[in-house]
């Protein structure tokens, strides 16, 4: 992508601001705030970031809407907090950056091997019980325990003692690698020294929950009369596929500098219909933007465009399409030009790997400058005499590669189902990929959308030829990518296995950081798009776009979180 996306991120990335021993402390909370001290205001912020989500439960959420809907309600060990620099150039949009949250300071073993998080004093729940060190044990035990079922049940393997074997059900969940030594302090034993620990601290899926409201209330624990949290906002009103409106949390230990008395957030995948609520003056913020209105509403002042660390992708189901020739045709045939320029028409680069613009090694070089062109540079090495910087040539490789796997008896005849989910954006696309297909390859190619939550279960049942999916960075590196396909993985949709991909990952994992780290990676992707590969299509590497008005101290995560907690009404 383009470069000034990793000049941006690189002011807000938090893993090279801290100390590699001692004790890190309490930065300020209300650096950025532009509020004061003098409690809520009487307005109501409205927004609409997607549709119904999947869920809200912090151990189960996998969504960018999900996880900014938990981030507004829990608080981990970590937090974001604005950096005061405004995210393309808009006046009221600020980039944030991780800095404590329930723990206000952290101490590092001399080996790096073992964190000491010390609590908040007085930190409470909604309800007023104490916030304690063991709702986060329960909390990251919960998230590794198989019998959870969680996406992001791998999160901390490699990372954290014992998180791996317990994923793989060799141990029990309560033989995880942490520890709380009485209310106020939790301990994380190491097992290996991960460079970005203490920012993925900050990640919605290991904020703290409670064990007896959870197992009390079970799956219905996080309905609005149910659930307790400890983070600035609560749900006071849930009416589903229509809106859920938080309320500031009185017993939250900011409380005092929060900004809107309410947020509203509405709920809809319907692009036309947000943008039409949104110019009405109903919503004051929204992300889902109509292709045909970006010229407008950017003309008019009203939409932003934004450095996102993301990569849109196809899953490509390496048990329906078994030959990796074929996949690797699929990928040569996409135009992906035409279709950041006819289709999304938002800024976005073409992909010319997994890894997206934005994630940078342990140099700071960014990831596309690393390892560039990956996609295309094993083929060219392979196929010297098709230049594939040109379109034409990668799509009459694409032929060749086919007209290989039908000599060995790929069968031309099966259709490819090519599911999404139900988005005026991800039809155009599937469109556009379903030509190429047609027209490049002769391959027929069928087009299915669903609704989110019945979209999900079928990527989980393996049923589809191809599937859309976008990944956003959950930390700057590259591995919250890259482990996505390693063998059994709960994100690797397409049933790709690769044993030497996987050492590759999990010898990254295993490795504090520097060159050597920085290098399986780098051999892993390659490893991805060679032969027996090509698992996936990248696409394109994303931006972020969205309209606001009327509010100004609106906070932006570089991996896509939009923070309403501090808003200020104009």
């Amino acid at each position: 992508m383009k470069k000034v996306l990793a000049l941006i991120l690189s002011l807000v990335m938090v893993v090279g601001c801290f100390a590699a021993c001692g004790k890190k402390e309490e930065s300020d909370p209300h650096a950025h705030t532009g509020t004061e001290a003098d409690g809520p205001g009487e307005y109501e912020f409205t927004a609409c970031i997607a549709s119904e989500p999947e869920t809200i439960d912090p151990q189960l959420v996998s969504s960018v809407d999900g996880s900014t809907y938990v981030m507004h309600m829990f608080e981990g060990l970590m937090k974001y907090n604005s950096t005061g620099t405004k995210v393309a150039d808009n006046e009221n949009v600020y980039n944030c950056e991780a800095v404590p949250g329930m723990a206000t300071s952290y101490d590092l073993s001399e080996d790096g091997m073992t964190y000491t998080f010390h609590l908040r004093e007085g930190a409470v729940w909604s309800d007023g019980q104490p916030v304690k060190a063991e709702d986060f044990v329960y909390a990251w035990q919960r998230l590794v325990d198989p019998a959870t079922a969680s996406d992001y049940g791998y999160l901390l393997d490699g990372i954290v003692v014992n998180a791996a074997a317990i994923q793989a059900e060799e141990k029990p969940a309560t033989e995880l690698g942490v520890e709380a030594t009485d209310d106020n302090t939790f301990v994380v034993h190491m097992e290996s020294a991960c460079p970005y620990f203490v920012e993925l601290c900050a990640f919605a899926s290991l904020v703290p929950v409670r064990k007896d409201i959870v197992e009390a209330n079970g799956a219905d624990w996080t309905k609005p009369e149910n659930m307790v949290v400890n983070g600035p906002f609560m749900i006071n009103e849930w009416v589903h596929d229509s809106y859920i409106k938080m309320v500031p949390n009185e017993k939250y230990y900011d409380y005092s500098y929060i900004g809107p008395g309410s947020i509203k957030w509405y709920l809809s995948a319907d692009e036309n219909a947000i943008i039409s609520s949104y110019k009405s003056g109903q919503y004051s913020f929204c992300e889902s933007i109509p292709s045909e209105q970006i010229k407008a509403l950017k003309d008019s002042g009203d939409l932003t465009i934004a450095p996102y660390v993301g990569d849109y992708y196809l899953y490509l189901n390496c048990e329906k399409i078994p030959d990796w020739r074929v996949r690797a045709a699929i990928n040569l045939c996409i135009d992906r030009q035409f279709i950041v320029e006819q289709v999304t028409m938002g800024g976005q680069v073409p992909a010319t790997g997994f890894v997206p613009s934005g994630i940078t090694d342990s140099n700071n070089k960014d990831w596309t400058e690393v390892n560039p062109d990956v996609l295309y540079a094993w083929l060219q090495e392979k196929y010297p005499d098709y230049d594939l910087s040109s379109l034409a040539y990668r799509q009459e490789l694409a032929k060749k590669l086919l007209d290989e796997a039908v000599a060995d008896g790929y069968d031309t005849s099966v259709t490819i189902e090519y599911m999404f989910n139900t988005s005026d954006a991800h039809k155009k696309i599937a469109t556009a990929v379903q030509n190429d297909v047609k027209n490049v390859l002769g391959l027929n190619m069928t087009l299915n959308n669903q609704e989110w939550n019945v979209y999900t279960n079928g990527l989980g049942e393996h049923n589809f030829g191809v599937a859309r999916l976008g990944w956003i960075a959950d930390y700057n590196d590259a591995i919250t990518f890259l482990e996505l396909f390693t063998n059994g993985n709960s994100y690797n949709y397409g049933l790709w296995e690769s044993d030497a991909y996987t050492e590759k990952i999990m010898a990254a994992k295993g490795l504090p950081g520097g060159a050597e780290r920085d290098q399986n990676m780098i051999d892993a992707e390659k490893i991805m798009f060679s032969e027996g590969g090509f698992p996936m299509a990248p696409l394109y590497y994303y931006t972020n776009l969205f309209c606001l008005t009327n509010y100004n101290n609106v906070w932006y995560t570089p991996f896509g979180h939009f923070l309403f907690m501090y808003v200020n009404q104009k």
